[in-house]
């Protein structure tokens, strides 16, 4: 019956040739696709957990969940997820890859310094858009364009890449 119409000779046509493409496909090429779709999903959970957060009130030193400061925030955010980071926006900032600048994606850390101490001193998560959620005082977890907040902005020191 399903090869009595044109309709259905076309629906097998297709699944034969979805069958030849996935037997005769390198495997790496199938392979690299799910993991850049994985790569994405991954990035993308990791920002919407961070921003479950939103209007955590920061206490410094803390690391959640009821109170963040900065690097206890990504810290907290990525240990939901299954990755462990070192503690200290210092020591953070040695961890992962390292991003040029502009080359950020959803999920990196973004590394700020000289903010209350000489040195690494401040860390976000990038959310797209030149915007990091991070843990802020005064205002908690909270999200802001880095970029166009001048004080931020003047205190860049870097990217890294942690997810994959």
């Amino acid at each position: 019956m399903l090869l009595k119409s044109v309709r259905g000779l076309k629906l097998l046509a297709s699944l034969l040739l979805v069958a030849v493409v996935v037997t005769f496909a390198p495997f790496d090429l199938l392979t690299n696709e799910t993991e850049a779709a994985t790569s994405y999903t991954n990035r993308y959970s990791v920002v919407a957990t961070a921003r479950k957060y939103l209007g955590r009130p920061y206490v410094f030193g803390a690391s959640g969940p009821k109170y963040f400061d900065c690097s206890g925030f990504t810290r907290y955010v990525y240990r939901l997820h299954g990755y462990y980071i070192p503690r200290t926006a210092a020591s953070q900032a040695r961890a992962g890859k390292a991003v040029a600048k502009g080359n950020w994606r959803y999920g990196d850390l973004i590394l700020f310094r000289n903010t209350y101490k000489a040195g690494i001193s401040h860390v976000g998560i990038y959310a797209g858009n030149k915007r990091i959620i991070h843990a802020w005082p005064r205002t908690g977890v909270t999200v802001q364009n880095f970029t166009t907040y001048r004080y931020l902005n003047s205190r860049y020191a870097g990217a890294r890449r942690i997810l994959k």
